[in-house]
C-alpha cells in the first residue's frame, strides 16, 4: 500500500520580511522542508476582506498557494426587515453565567476526537469508511438525561448546550431529512469488518440501535431543572456527497460548482434549513443556538434567508456568528478569554452590544478521549470568575462517554465548582461588569448587581488581615460582609481606598475554597 499523503492541512508558520517583501515560512509536513509563501503577492487582491490561506500539493509534491475571501456581504446590513434577539432573550442570556457544552455523538464509541478524525483530507479512504459506519454501533444503553441535569445543577450550572449535528453530519435528534450515507454490512457491533455500502437514510439516532431522540430527552430533562436550552448544530456536512465543494468532505469535488450542479448544491441548502427548522420548531423554546463552521460566503444570501426564518421561530432565541455574520447575538471566543470587556475582538454593535461566551474544554479534547489530561480545577474555577468580571458567560464542554456516563474525574471537577457557587453565586449569576477595570492587581475581581446597587469583590486567596480596594467606596453606614460568613465585617472609606478589615476570627470560618468574595453596598 502506498504511503497516503493528506491534500491539505492548517498550518501555522512565522512572518517574516525579506528584500522588502512580507514572507510566511512553514511546512506543508512535518518532516518537509520549509516553504516560503510570498504574502503580497498572494493576498494583492485581497485589502479589507477575511482572507483564508490554502496550501495544497500536486501530485509531483509542489505546493499550491491559494488564498480565498471567505467574510464579503453581497447585501448590506443591517437588513431592514430581521430582528435580533429579544430584550428578554438577551438578558437572559447574559444572566446565565456558567453552562455544561457537551459534544457527544458516534466518534464517541472508539473514544475519537470529534469528526477532524474523519477529515478526508487527513485520513485514508479505508479509515473514514470505519468512521462513517460507527453509527450502526453507537448504543449508549446507561445514557440517562435526568442524570446529565442533576449533574448540571450539582455544578450550578445555569443552561446546557448539546451538539445536534457535528461536522460529520451525523444527527442526535429524530431528523426527518435524508442523506447519502455509509452502511457496513455483517455484524452489527463489528466497525471495521465487512463491506461497506451506500445507502439513503436520516443518518441519526434513529439508524443506530438505541433509536432515542437524544435532543428530546436532554431537552426535557434540562426543562424541568429550570436551566436554559442550547443546541449546537454545525453548518458542515463531511458525509453529505451533496456537500462535497468542502476539502473535507468525503466526496470532494473540486470542480463541484452551484453552476454546474444547481441541483445538488440546492440540496445541501435545503437539506440545513429543514433540519433548522425541525430544531427550532419541535424541541419547544430555545434560549440559544451555537452555530458552528461556515460556508464561507458561498450561499451567503440562502443563509441570511434561512436565518431569518429562524429569528420568526424563535424571537427569544440567541443565535452565535459562526457562518450567520452581522446576524448574530453573540460571539463564542474558543479557547481563549477577551484581554478585557473592551476587547476589540469582540467589541461589535447589533441592536444590542454583541454578547459573547467562552466555550473551552474540561481536558484537552470536545469529545471524551481517554485517559485525558484534565485542566486544573481551580484553573477552571478562576476562567468563570474572570469571564464573569469582563462580561461574558462560560460554556465548559465536558463530554460524555460512549455508555452515556461521564468520567468521574469531570464529575468531581464539576462538583468542586458546584460547591464554590453555592456560597459565592450571588457575585457571579446575573451580575455585570463594573465600569472602569474589572481587576484590581493580580487577585481582585470585580462584578455587580444588575440593579447597580452592590459591587462583588472576588478574592482569589485568603484575604489575611485587610483588603484594600481602590477606586471603590462603600455607602455610609452599610454592612459589609463575605459570602458565606453571616458576621459583618469593620470597614472604612480612607483615602480613596475602601479598606476591610478581616478579624482573626474568621480564619475559623472560612466558607469555601480558592476565592472569596465580599459583598459592598455602593456609595
Amino acid at each position: 500500500m502506498s504511503k497516503y499523503t493528506p491534500r491539505s492541512e492548517n498550518h501555522k508558520g512565522v512572518l517574516f520580511r525579506k528584500d522588502g517583501q512580507l514572507f510566511i515560512r512553514t511546512k506543508f509536513m512535518r518532516d518537509a522542508a520549509e516553504l516560503e509563501i510570498p504574502m503580497e503577492e498572494l493576498l494583492e487582491d485581497f485589502e479589507g476582506k477575511g482572507v483564508e490561506i490554502d496550501l495544497y500539493t500536486r501530485k509531483t509534491g509542489d505546493p499550491i498557494f491559494k488564498a480565498k475571501d471567505w467574510t464579503s456581504l453581497p447585501e448590506e446590513f443591517p437588513d431592514p426587515d430581521y430582528e435580533y434577539c429579544s430584550e428578554a432573550g438577551y438578558e437572559k442570556f447574559l444572566d446565565q453565567k456558567f453552562g455544561l457544552f457537551m459534544h457527544w455523538g458516534q466518534y464517541s464509541v472508539l473514544g475519537l476526537t470529534e469528526s477532524w478524525t474523519a477529515n478526508a483530507q487527513n485520513c485514508p479512504r479505508y479509515w473514514w469508511e470505519t468512521y462513517y459506519t460507527l453509527y450502526q454501533s453507537f448504543n449508549p444503553t446507561e445514557f440517562c438525561a435526568d442524570e446529565w441535569a442533576e449533574m448540571a445543577e450539582r455544578a450550578g450550572m445555569q443552561f446546557f448546550i448539546l451538539t445536534t449535528k457535528h461536522h460529520d453530519g451525523f444527527c442526535l435528534f429524530d431528523t426527518k431529512t435524508k442523506t447519502k450515507a455509509l452502511r457496513r454490512i455483517g455484524h452489527l457491533h463489528n466497525t471495521v469488518v465487512g463491506p461497506v455500502e451506500e445507502c439513503y437514510i436520516n443518518y441519526s439516532m434513529m439508524d443506530t440501535p438505541y433509536k432515542v431522540d437524544i435532543i428530546d430527552e436532554a431537552v426535557r430533562a434540562f426543562r424541568k431543572k429550570n436551566m436554559g436550552i442550547g443546541l449546537y448544530f454545525s453548518h458542515i456536512d463531511w458525509n453529505d456527497p451533496n456537500f462535497r465543494w468542502d476539502p473535507a468532505n468525503r466526496s470532494f469535488d473540486p470542480d463541484y460548482t452551484p453552476e454546474k450542479n444547481p441541483d445538488e448544491w440546492k440540496a445541501f441548502i435545503q437539506r440545513e434549513r429543514d433540519q433548522l427548522v425541525e430544531l427550532f420548531t419541535n424541541y419547544g423554546p430555545l434560549d440559544q443556538v451555537f452555530f458552528d463552521g461556515t460556508w464561507f460566503g458561498l450561499a451567503w444570501k440562502e443563509m441570511k434567508e434561512i436565518v431569518k426564518e429562524l429569528r420568526k421561530l424563535q424571537p427569544d432565541c440567541m443565535l452565535s456568528d459562526r457562518g450567520t455574520g452581522p446576524m448574530a447575538d453573540f460571539t463564542s471566543p474558543e479557547r481563549w478569554i477577551p484581554a478585557d470587556k473592551d476587547d476589540n475582538r469582540i467589541k461589535q454593535k447589533r441592536k444590542h452590544p454583541l454578547a459573547w461566551q467562552v466555550c473551552d474544554v474540561i481536558a484537552t479534547h470536545w469529545s471524551h478521549v481517554p485517559d485525558e489530561k484534565y485542566k486544573d480545577k481551580n484553573d477552571l474555577l478562576e476562567m468563570l470568575i474572570s469571564i464573569t468580571a469582563k462580561g461574558g458567560t462560560f460554556a465548559l464542554n465536558v463530554p460524555p462517554m460512549a455508555n452515556g456516563k461521564f468520567p468521574q474525574q469531570s464529575i468531581d471537577i464539576l462538583e468542586y465548582m458546584g460547591r464554590w457557587l453555592k456560597v459565592n453565586g450571588e457575585a457571579i449569576y446575573a451580575t455585570r461588569p463594573i465600569k472602569g477595570d474589572f481587576k484590581q492587581g493580580d487577585n481582585i475581581y470585580f462584578t455587580r448587581s444588575k440593579d447597580d446597587k452592590f459591587i462583588y469583590a472576588i478574592h482569589v486567596g485568603w484575604p489575611h488581615e485587610k483588603v484594600e480596594l481602590a477606586h471603590v467606596q462603600a455607602k455610609t453606614g452599610s454592612t459589609i460582609k463575605m459570602l458565606g460568613i453571616d458576621e459583618a465585617l469593620p470597614w472604612e472609606n480612607a483615602g480613596g481606598k475602601l479598606v476591610i478589615t478581616i478579624p482573626p476570627a474568621l480564619n475559623k470560618q472560612i466558607p469555601c475554597e480558592y476565592a472569596f468574595s465580599f459583598k459592598i453596598e455602593k456609595a
